[in-house]
């Protein structure tokens, strides 16, 4: 397995709508999703998106909990429900290194994917693993945490981490 190299900001696939995936999985897919896999976990993230290491597809890994084994694999994911009722948090980025910040987001989601194997499902998650997946869906949607913020928070955060 290989580990691949993150794309930081302000590197422009970020920012672009990702494409879908379409069609049956091909090998390059899952040697892909793979690789993603062991960066994920190379990087100690929870979550990556695919865009965030430059390829612009509709692809997410996502472990909550850090636990090798225990990871999901989600194409196309869409949220299709979110609760009113929200939480505030600490987040990072693996595209924005030495950056976090507080986002607001939904406690409680229901969202669809296709999975590894071209079934299509359903899941409602609430707390940690619904922000997991939000924040790496925005990354499919070209959003990073520091969209999420004020204009003037975005900019101390973007001149602390152009000083990096």
């Amino acid at each position: 397995m290989a580990s691949l190299k993150v794309v930081t900001y302000p590197n422009p696939v970020l920012s672009k709508k990702a494409d879908p995936v379409t069609g049956k999985l091909t090998q390059s897919n899952l040697k892909l999703v793979r690789d993603m896999i062991d960066t994920m976990y190379q990087e100690d993230g929870v979550g990556l998106a695919a865009p965030q290491i430059g390829v612009s597809r509709r692809i997410i890994v996502v472990s909550p909990n850090a636990t090798r084994g225990e990871e999901k694999v989600y194409l196309n994911p869409e949220i299709i429900e979110s609760s009113s009722e929200q939480a505030v948090d600490t987040e990072g980025c693996l595209s924005l290194p030495n950056v976090s910040c507080e986002v607001r987001r939904s406690k409680r989601i229901k969202f669809q994917a296709t999975d590894i194997n071209g079934n299509k499902i359903s899941q409602e998650l609430d707390g940690f693993p619904a922000r997991v997946i939000q924040h790496e869906v925005d990354h499919l949607n070209g959003i990073l945490i520091i969209d999420k913020v004020d204009f003037n928070q975005r900019q101390t955060l973007l001149g602390a981490y152009r000083r990096l």
